[in-house]
């Protein structure tokens, strides 16, 4: 088992496509994606055109240039009603926009800024039965209104597995830290086989992937400082209907209720980081030695993903360590005129 170091090349946009090939589609085409019309864009932008010049002034910074000239439609992503989670005023999305760029581009330096903004960042590696299981980071594509940043599982460099979070204020979830790592995807990528998961849960000592994740999820969480980690409820979940409600508690209520996050009356799950996990005094004696194992695992997970960002720090002389103007609610709210239409 290692840890990937980061790759050594320079990177740019135009880097061969050959070293940083395109993830797959990790989930099914939608017949009808929602889109705002022109005029509606038009209309949202001047209803809210503080806010917006903030988004803009942040993404001239050199590290987001790219990112905006290659989608042109990046700055406008938080005037959807489908961004993050349903219920969200534009204020809020706007505010959890610009609080994740922010924080990220303090967090990283410039290279692995990059990195992540346009490819994957591979954080971890295990190696087992010749086959190579991968823990990767990388801006979230395509499903990118599901969450800023997302965390993959990997066979044999193939996403199998996917937690997608962002970097938010913890007043827009009603928590109590000042910032929290809100999880607003959990998904499994269409037409993975069943073996392979079998294989990926042999490999990780019968953790599922979604709790491996959220364990390298810890990890970042740790490097970077941040004391809560959120999840969305089914309704709040940015595809909610009346047809996949059911299988969305599944997904989402009942994983964070079994692993103790507490729901909020926003609907958002929270738990503290570390999260707390049961005494193995209170597990049955005849099953202590296998959740040892799994505690384990989930213990090299956290400490992978915490290593990476302990090692990957910008530099104390990086102007880019000079703090920029935060964003609190007053601000974006007295910027935004929350107007949906």
């Amino acid at each position: 088992m290692s840890t990937s170091p980061i790759d050594a090349t320079t990177f740019s946009p135009s880097a061969p496509a050959d070293l940083h090939p395109e993830r797959p589609c990790l989930a099914r085409p939608r017949s009808a994606p929602s889109r705002i019309p022109v005029p509606g864009i038009i209309k949202q932008v001047l209803g809210n055109i503080q806010t917006h010049r903030r988004v803009r002034r942040l993404l001239k910074l050199p590290a987001f240039i790219d990112t905006v000239e290659n989608n042109p439609k990046f700055a406008f992503k938080y005037l959807t009603w489908q961004y993050l989670a349903q219920g969200l005023t534009i204020a809020e999305r706007a505010a959890c926009f610009l609080h994740h760029y922010q924080s990220l581009h303090t967090l990283l330096p410039d290279r692995v800024l990059r990195q992540v903004l346009h490819w994957d960042v591979p954080l971890h590696e295990i190696h087992q039965d010749h086959i190579c299981f991968t823990l990767s980071m990388g801006r979230s594509r395509p499903c990118y209104k599901e969450g800023e940043l997302s965390l993959h599982l990997k066979i044999d460099g193939e996403i199998f597995f996917t937690l997608a979070f962002t970097i938010v204020p913890g007043w827009v979830v009603e928590a109590n830290a000042a910032e929290v790592l809100l999880i607003s995807r959990l998904q499994g990528t269409y037409g993975c086989y069943p073996d392979q998961m079998k294989l990926a849960t042999k490999a990780m000592h019968g953790i599922r992937p979604r709790t491996a994740l959220l364990c390298a999820l810890e990890g970042i969480a740790q490097a970077w400082d941040i004391r809560e980690v959120a999840g969305v409820s089914a309704i709040r979940h940015t595809s909610c209907c009346a047809d996949c409600e059911r299988s969305l508690l599944k997904s989402y209520d009942d994983f964070f209720a079994e692993l103790g996050f507490v729901r909020n009356p926003a609907g958002f799950f929270l738990a503290p980081v570390p999260i707390k996990e049961i005494p193995l005094e209170q597990i049955s004696a005849g099953n202590r030695a296998r959740a040892k194992k799994n505690r384990a695992f989930k213990q090299q997970m956290r400490e992978a993903s915490l290593a990476f960002f302990y090692k990957h720090q910008p530099a104390a002389s990086d102007p880019r360590l000079s703090p920029l103007p935060q964003i609190n609610s007053d601000e974006v709210l007295s910027g935004s005129s929350n107007s949906e239409s």
